[in-house]
């Protein structure tokens, strides 16, 4: 009897720190895009932080949501990595260069961020906006 009550008192100590531990927090974001090789591109670039538990790109809203543990990641370092892969954002213009890259069906009309970009803000990299 002692010995199944002390099990318990572990069992319940390990399930209460696993769930407090891991703060799951989810974001909605606009993300420009048009096609589903752009959905599998933006989501394969949330997902490509490990801490990332879900990322749903909506073609139609272009919005992406996502799920994530926010005790080892945030916001901003997962919209970087969709910029990064080419994708403006509501956080960061991509690099020039990389949009270029994309297929034709991908490049979608980029929204004039100019008045957001820092004023030495580099397009050939991934810049922020404020």
């Amino acid at each position: 009897m002692n010995t199944i009550l002390k099990s318990g008192i572990l069992f319940l100590s390990i399930f209460l720190f696993s769930n407090f531990s891991a703060q799951t927090k989810t974001f909605k974001a606009r993300v420009e895009g048009n096609c589903g090789m752009c959905k599998e591109r933006i989501e394969t670039a949330a997902k490509a932080d490990k801490n990332v538990k879900s990322a749903d790109w909506s073609m139609s809203k272009k919005v992406l949501t996502v799920s994530y543990d926010a005790s080892k990641t945030d916001k901003k370092a997962i919209l970087k990595n969709v910029a990064s892969v080419g994708h403006d954002n509501e956080m960061f213009r991509a690099s020039d260069k990389v949009y270029n890259d994309l297929d034709a069906c991908c490049q979608y009309d980029r929204p004039d961020n100019s008045k957001k970009l820092a004023k030495n803000a580099d397009k050939k990299q991934v810049c922020e906006l404020k």
